[in-house]
C-alpha cells in the first residue's frame, strides 16, 4: 500500500460513502449470524440457488466492498430465511450519516 493512500486512510474512515459499493453489507453480516451460519455455508447456499459467490465474495459483500444485484439480494434473503427490507432495514440512516458533510 502506498504511503500517501496509507495517510489519507487514517483520515477518512474505511466505510466512507465513496468507498462502499453496498448499504446492506451490514445487515446481512447480523443476519448471517442470527441465522448461525458461517460465511462458507451462506455462499454454499447461493450457490445451491444459482448464485456464484465464494467465502472471499460474502466476506466483501458484508464489507460493503462489492455491490450486489438485485437478484443476489433476493437470493441472499432466501438464504438467510429473512425479508428483503430486514436486510435494508436502517440504510438510509446509515447513507444519510455517510453523505452528510463534516
Amino acid at each position: 500500500m502506498c504511503a500517501t493512500r496509507t495517510l489519507l486512510l487514517q483520515f477518512i474512515p474505511y466505510y466512507s460513502v465513496v468507498r462502499r459499493k453496498n448499504i446492506i453489507g451490514l445487515n446481512i453480516h447480523n443476519a448471517r449470524k442470527n441465522a448461525g451460519m458461517t460465511q462458507m455455508e451462506l455462499a454454499g447456499q447461493l450457490q445451491l440457488l444459482g448464485i456464484r459467490v465464494d467465502r472471499p465474495t460474502v466476506a466483501k459483500i458484508e464489507l460493503g466492498i462489492r455491490p450486489l444485484s438485485d437478484i443476489e439480494i433476493i437470493a441472499i434473503a432466501k438464504a438467510l430465511k429473512t425479508n428483503v427490507n430486514g436486510l435494508f432495514s436502517e440504510s438510509e440512516a446509515l447513507f444519510n450519516k455517510w453523505t452528510e458533510p463534516e
